[in-house]
């Protein structure tokens, strides 16, 4: 999604509508995911998971769409591809820190005798 953004900086039409193409291929693929990976994650009301889902997508687009015309009227498309840009490496950052956090649970569950040793829970010892 990252590199459609960035394919549409340059002045080449053929670029800019292959750059398009792959945003828009990332954007709904990404979008797929995260929809199917709320309803997976959530062990009971995954109507009301996939909901809170719906709305903090479709308030971040209202969010985002209004603000991305402020650095459209600031700095032009430049300043949407960088708006667009911190929002990928935002969605990146939040993704790998909850990867980890999903495998240390895993670890927990797995081995929970020796996180119960171990020195962050010192107090859980008997």
């Amino acid at each position: 999604m990252l590199s459609g953004a960035l394919l549409t900086l340059p002045v080449h039409l053929f670029i800019k509508i292959l750059g398009i193409v792959v945003f828009t291929f990332g954007f709904f693929g990404s979008h797929s995911i995260a929809s199917g990976w709320v309803s997976h994650r959530a062990k009971k009301d995954k109507a009301q998971a996939s909901s809170l889902y719906l709305f903090a997508y479709y308030f971040g687009s209202s969010i985002g769409g209004t603000t991305g015309g402020f650095f459209w009227a600031t700095w032009g498309w430049n300043g949407v591809i960088a708006f667009i840009s911190a929002f990928i490496v935002t969605a990146f950052l939040l993704a790998g820190t909850l990867m980890l956090i999903n495998q240390k649970v895993h670890n927990m569950k797995s081995h929970p005798y020796e996180y119960k040793r171990g020195k962050e829970n010192e107090h859980l010892r008997y």
